[in-house]
């Protein structure tokens, strides 16, 4: 089963790819987020990542964290 992260659902919402949001993030801010770390995180295999990451993610969509993340992110570090 499939179960898209708040991300994937903000860029599907939005008609946009991950290449789409990686090119944004790289126009915008000086080190950009490998396309791996993008991929991850939407996909959910990616939880634990820099606190400059989500920044650079939030900015580019012109949203918050509480927008990307979800409480169960936070619950799985600590299993």
């Amino acid at each position: 089963m499939n179960e898209c992260t708040k991300l994937q659902t903000i860029l599907n919402h939005r008609n946009m790819s991950q290449n789409d949001l990686y090119e944004i993030i790289k126009e915008n801010c000086k080190s950009p987020v490998a396309k791996y770390q993008i991929n991850k995180i939407c996909k959910g295999t990616l939880k634990n990542y820099h606190t400059q990451t989500l920044i650079k993610i939030c900015q580019a969509l012109g949203v918050t964290p509480n927008d990307i993340l979800s409480k169960s992110d936070f619950l799985d570090l600590f299993k």
